[in-house]
């Protein structure tokens, strides 16, 4: 009886160690979402609703009948590339959805956000569902002049890093992320140009060049990927789904 009772407290401890070592984000499913005054969030996640609904838009919103898995509450997001603005002033936006949270416009030019959230596991891929519809470039910004006419590409990308705070993101210094900086020791990334029929699995995996024990995760999803640069097109639109991240 004694090994027995042994025996079924190892199996318990292996399971719980197992269920820890396959930590998930919160709402990877995308199913959750709410709304604050005019911004609708995925919860969980943060996009650039927060800029966008100044003139009334949300570019990230919530999908319900097209979704990767179907069920009652199923839902999925939904990004679209649009010009905000009013009466033709404004700039391009690309749609986005990422882990960490936005922080402020910067006058009329750009904005800041937070990026990435502790985490100290080890996936080796970000596994999902998309479904994309690229459009013809029709906004570029400074210098990108030379990207109109040309086919928009989205993209999603995850971060393992050894940061010790999230990362500020200000598109009006060019402080971006670079995925070969010392401090990103696992990095994926799928970028996409072509319309899809319907959703599409995917599972990108993440390369480490460190063992190190991480401290921050990162994702980030765009239906532009040059849109922090004002660059895209307003045809452009992401759907994304039922994300996991695998072991």
């Amino acid at each position: 009886m004694k090994r027995s009772i042994c025996l079924t407290g190892l199996l318990l401890l292996f399971a719980s160690a197992a269920i820890f070592a396959q930590e998930q984000l919160p709402n990877m499913s995308l199913d959750q979402w709410e709304k604050k005054g005019k911004v609708w969030y995925a919860t969980g996640w943060d996009s650039g609703n927060k800029g966008t609904t100044t003139v009334g838009k949300n570019v990230t919103e919530a999908e319900e009948y097209f979704v990767a898995v179907k069920g009652e509450g199923k839902k999925a997001a939904r990004l679209k590339s649009q010009f905000v603005g009013i009466l033709g002033i404004g700039k391009f936006a690309s749609a986005c959805l990422y882990t960490g949270q936005f922080l402020k416009m910067v006058g009329t030019s750009g904005s800041q956000l937070s990026f990435g959230v502790p985490f100290t596991q080890r996936p080796k891929s970000l596994h999902g569902y998309y479904a994309y519809t690229p459009g013809i470039i029709d906004y570029a910004g400074k210098n990108m002049k030379s990207m109109l006419g040309q086919t928009d590409h989205g993209h999603i990308e995850i971060y393992v890093t050894v940061w010790d705070k999230p990362f500020v993101i200000d598109n009006t210094k060019a402080i971006a992320l670079d995925p070969k900086s010392p401090d990103v020791i696992g990095y994926g990334v799928l970028d996409f140009g072509r319309a899809t029929d319907g959703y599409v699995e995917f599972n990108i995996p993440i390369v480490y060049t460190s063992d190190a024990t991480p401290t921050y995760i990162g994702i980030m999803s765009s239906s532009s990927r040059l849109g922090s640069d004002y660059t895209g097109s307003t045809g452009s639109v992401l759907y994304l789904d039922e994300l996991e991240l695998r072991y």
